[in-house]
């Protein structure tokens, strides 16, 4: 992944997976901090804490939208209260539970919810969701014409980044309009 400048992570309508697979691939992209915390009914809290084993540390760009649920949600979160990305799109689907299925006699099953999860900054975002950084809408017409905003608009903010992290710290000129405050002054 070295030869890149940057990335942007399209999780956009990705229902999410396993709570393992979500705490591994935010891994990837954090150097520290916390990833996510479970809470389960009786109060009993585990965190789950980055390692320092990214495979990258470039400037990092991660489209949402109300179909990013789950897992997707659990990485989203995590990229950005640890301010490792910039979230674009619209607000997530708000999934914050850990369900496991149990197997029946028959080959059926039950859905059980054993746990909540909590972004790194303790935000409970089940039925709320996560609020991008940068809200932007595909409209119908968008799509009919397959015009996508939000990949454009991920597209600009990531090259700013880019140049941002090119220029020495005294020619760093951000449109401060355009990022979040915690981009704006960076080593």
């Amino acid at each position: 992944m070295s030869d890149k400048d940057g990335y942007i992570l399209d999780i956009r309508s990705n229902p999410g997976g396993l709570l393992t697979n979500a705490i591994t691939i935010s891994d990837m992209f954090l150097t520290s901090g916390l990833i996510v915390s479970t809470v389960d009914r009786d109060g009993y809290k585990e965190t789950q804490q980055a390692i320092n084993r990214p495979i990258t540390k470039k400037p990092l760009v991660v489209l949402i939208d109300g179909g990013s649920a789950s897992a997707s949600e659990i990485l989203s979160g995590a990229l950005k209260d640890n301010g490792r990305a910039i979230l674009i799109g619209t607000k997530s689907f708000g999934k914050g539970l850990v369900q496991e299925i149990n197997k029946l006699p028959g080959g059926s099953g039950v859905n059980i919810t054993t746990q909540k999860y909590l972004t790194p900054n303790g935000t409970d975002i089940n039925k709320k969701g996560i609020t991008p950084d940068i809200e932007v809408k595909n409209t119908e017409e968008d799509i009919k014409n397959k015009k996508d905003k939000q990949l454009e608009k991920a597209d600009e903010v990531l090259t700013n980044l880019i140049k941002s992290k090119n220029k020495s710290k005294k020619d760093l000129q951000v449109n401060d309009s355009e990022l979040p405050i915690k981009f704006i002054i960076q080593n």
